[in-house]
């Protein structure tokens, strides 16, 4: 008898802590995936931002962040659209610094060094952001669950990667 109370006592306190671990967010399904989030971050410091289009970017939930899609079961970005909007002035043209444009300020391979650590990033749109005249980095056919890619107007040049030919789950490529 007491061996049997030992031991529904041991089940409900497993029980319960193990519901107080997932009310308080710690259970790993619902936690932000510090990877992801480090990645995004290295990702933002690649770039000058004078319209402030990542200022959203700080704090711990990043699938809050401006521009971030995630599985809302696993919290594992699965979209990232950061669009400029296209303008023939340079960013210093414009008052008080309002063009909504990226500007590469690293090597374009950092970009997408930070980029292959999402993981599971499905949709990639960079398109009318200011690359600087870079080719265009043939590890962007490393992304392997890409099904979305969009770098259109975004001021690359010379010719398309070979590599991308590896993204076997392209379905939309705009490089226009």
């Amino acid at each position: 008898m007491r061996e049997t109370f030992r031991a529904m006592l041991a089940l409900v306190a497993v029980l319960f802590f193990g519901a107080a671990k997932f009310c308080s967010g710690r259970n790993t399904s619902f936690s932000f995936i510090e990877r992801e989030r480090e990645a995004l971050l290295k990702f933002k410091l690649c770039f000058h931002d004078p319209s402030h289009m990542l200022s959203s970017w700080k704090g711990n939930d990043y699938c809050e962040w401006r521009g971030v899609g995630c599985n809302k079961n696993s919290r594992y970005v699965v979209s990232l659209q950061v669009r400029g909007s296209i303008s023939n002035q340079p960013y210093w043209y414009f008052i008080d610094d309002q063009q909504p444009q990226l500007y590469l300020i690293d090597d374009v391979e950092e970009v997408v060094s930070s980029l292959l650590n999402l993981r599971h990033l499905e949709h990639l749109d960079l398109s009318n952001n200011n690359f600087s005249g870079n080719l265009i980095p043939p590890s962007f056919g490393s992304m392997k669950q890409l099904r979305y890619l969009n770098l259109s107007n975004a001021q690359f040049r010379g010719r398309i990667p070979s590599e991308l030919g590896n993204l076997t789950r392209l379905r939309v490529l705009d490089l226009s």
